[in-house]
Formats: C-alpha cells, sequence, structure tokens
C-alpha cells in the first residue's frame, strides 16, 4: 500500500547536500587497514646498525662493541562504535525522494547505514592525519579520555615562523625551508617522497615572490592554486606534492579541515617498509564470541515487529589504532 500525500506541488529533481566524500580520502595511501587477532596493539622494533668495524691488532683481543638493542612497542586499542535507531513514524511514512507517495522504510535504512559508514571513515581519516601531524591522539569525549604518543622527534615539528619568514609573508623563502627539511631525512634511512598540504597554504605560495621568480627560470608561470603543487615539483623534482583539502563537518556543523591552515607535512619511505598503518583489532561483532574477527562491522537489528515499540537498530563501528613503525620520517611544519 502506498501512502497518499494530496499535493499538487510537481517533484521535478532530488537535491544531495554533500560536504564529506570518503572517496576523495588519501589517508589509506600511506596507512593502510591492517587486521590483527590481538586486543592490544604491539610491534617489535630492530634498531639499525650503527659504527665501522675497529682495527684489530695481531695478537691481542678483538674489540668488543655494542650491538642494536631490539625491542617491543606497545599500548592498548580503541574502540570507535555508535548506532542509530529508525523510529516507527520514519519507518511508516518515509517517503521515497523524489516520489509522490513511494513508502521508503527500506531505503531509509540503506541511507543512514551509509551515513553511518561515512561518519566512520571519517574518524578513520582523523586518525591517521592526528598521528601525523600532531604525532599524538588525544581523545577526551563520550567519557572515553586517553592520548597516545607516537614519538615523532621534536626536531621533526619545525616552526617554520620562529627563525625564519611565515610563508604568509610573499618575501618568505619557502623553497629554501623545504630543502632544509628534506635535509632532516639523512641517517633515517628514507627519502623524503611526498608533501601535504592545504589551499590556504597553496594560495599563499601562489602569491610568494621568490617562488614565482624561480619558477620563471623554467618559464612556468603559476595560474591558480590548482597548479602550485606542480611549480613545487619543477623546483624539488625528488618529492611530490599534494594539495589536499578536505575535511568534514563535525556535531556543530563548523568544517573542519584534515589537515590545518599553515600545516606543511613531508612523509619519507624505503623500499619494502610500511611507515605506518591502522591495526584493526578484533571485535565480537565479526564472528561471535567463538570466532571474533578484525575489521569494520556494520549490525542491523530488526524490531519493527517484535517489540510494542517498533524500530530498527543499526550500529557501525570498528576497533583500533594507527601505529607509526618509523616516526622519524614524518616533518610536521607549522609555516604561519
Amino acid at each position: 500500500m502506498t501512502l497518499q500525500f494530496p499535493t499538487t506541488q510537481e517533484i521535478t529533481h532530488i537535491v544531495r547536500n554533500r560536504v564529506v566524500d570518503p572517496s576523495m580520502f588519501i589517508g589509506r595511501q600511506f596507512c593502510p587497514i591492517v587486521p590483527e587477532y590481538v586486543l592490544d596493539i604491539q610491534y617489535d622494533v630492530l634498531e639499525p646498525s650503527f659504527g665501522m668495524t675497529k682495527p684489530h691488532q695481531i695478537g691481542t683481543d678483538p674489540a668488543t662493541i655494542d650491538v642494536p638493542i631490539s625491542g617491543t612497542k606497545r599500548f592498548g586499542t580503541a574502540y570507535w562504535k555508535e548506532t542509530y535507531r529508525v523510529n516507527e513514524k520514519e519507518l511508516l511514512y518515509t517517503r521515497q525522494a523524489g516520489s509522490y507517495n513511494q513508502r521508503a522504510g527500506r531505503d531509509l535504512v540503506a541511507q543512514r547505514s551509509i551515513h553511518l559508514d561515512t561518519r566512520l571513515e571519517t574518524r578513520l581519516e582523523w586518525l591517521t592525519w592526528q598521528a601525523v601531524i600532531n604525532g599524538t591522539i588525544a581523545v577526551d569525549d563520550n567519557g572515553v579520555k586517553y592520548n597516545v604518543d607516537y614519538k615523532i622527534p621534536s626536531k621533526n615539528k619545525i616552526d617554520v615562523t620562529k627563525t625564519m619568514k611565515a610563508w604568509s609573508d610573499p618575501t618568505s623563502d619557502p623553497i629554501t625551508d623545504i630543502n632544509d627539511m628534506i635535509l632532516l631525512y639523512r641517517g633515517t634511512g628514507a627519502k623524503a617522497r611526498k608533501a601535504y598540504f592545504n589551499a590556504t597554504v597553496a594560495k599563499y605560495l601562489s602569491a610568494n615572490e621568490n617562488f614565482r621568480e624561480l619558477l620563471k627560470r623554467y618559464n612556468v608561470q603559476l595560474t591558480g592554486l590548482s597548479n602550485v603543487a606542480q611549480g613545487l615539483k619543477v623546483l624539488i623534482p625528488d618529492l611530490d606534492f599534494v594539495m589536499y583539502d578536505e575535511g568534514y563537518l563535525d556535531d556543530k556543523k563548523n568544517f573542519q579541515l584534515f589537515i590545518p591552515d599553515g600545516k606543511f607535512v613531508i612523509i619519507g619511505d624505503y623500499p619494502g617498509e610500511k611507515m605506518m598503518d591502522f591495526v584493526s583489532t578484533i571485535s565480537l561483532h565479526n564472528g561471535g564470541i567463538d570466532n571474533p574477527q578484525p575489521g569494520k562491522f556494520a549490525l542491523v537489528e530488526d524490531e519493527s515487529q517484535r517489540k510494542k515499540n517498533p524500530h530498527l537498530d543499526l550500529t557501525v563501528g570498528i576497533y583500533g589504532l594507527p601505529r607509526i613503525f618509523h616516526p622519524n620520517w614524518i616533518i610536521s611544519a607549522k609555516v604561519f
């Protein structure tokens, strides 16, 4: 039986407002989700070799040396989960978008599930960038409070404004600043590979006098924010540059950037070695009490026929946290 909505209004278009599009998130490129059948997050660290073989005098005992010390890092997991309840009124009267009178209870459930999954993907992206930019993940919400410190070296947390001109100053020298950051990878075993910044940083770079003057030597003109990354690549070819301006609406519907204004991040790599990942730990929602599994989970509890107040509960979540294997491969700079 269809719903009846007496009206003479003609519905000709469906408008979908979207601020967050998880398909545009890039955190998984350098922080993949890895399933682990564990309760806590831990990993072994094999320290690098150092020094050189000492000279030896024939007839004497060889020199005794220290060797790299191996260790284990361990911290607890985190729990990310929330539920949306579709009540009786929604199930009864929700109308199919773009129609006059087509019931859409089942479509409503699907839409709400997508909404919850978008919120979860947003959380995963937020966790990734918090770990990279701040070197910490601080949570104080919904009765949950903790802090994870990834021990990014203090020399890798740069404040350009304390020693040089801020990049908001058109007479600053961002290319020299970036080259100085690249030098910090000496002795880490890695090479600087990708730099990330948002559109506000790109705006200041596009107006930078020194940057523009250097590009003239290569017959390159900045036409706007869109080709700032290409211009940087011309001057520093060994580093890839990414303008990333994605974000999300917080619970107060204020837009928040994953990379805040004034931040410039460089990530290094070494062939065959991961810089970081997101460890997904086991959950009873996947596999039950006999065989709990890691990974994202989505539950639908249908109480639309068995309860005196019919409803349907949707629950989506994941358990886990990022882990950073090489904190010295991350440079997080404040540039204005």
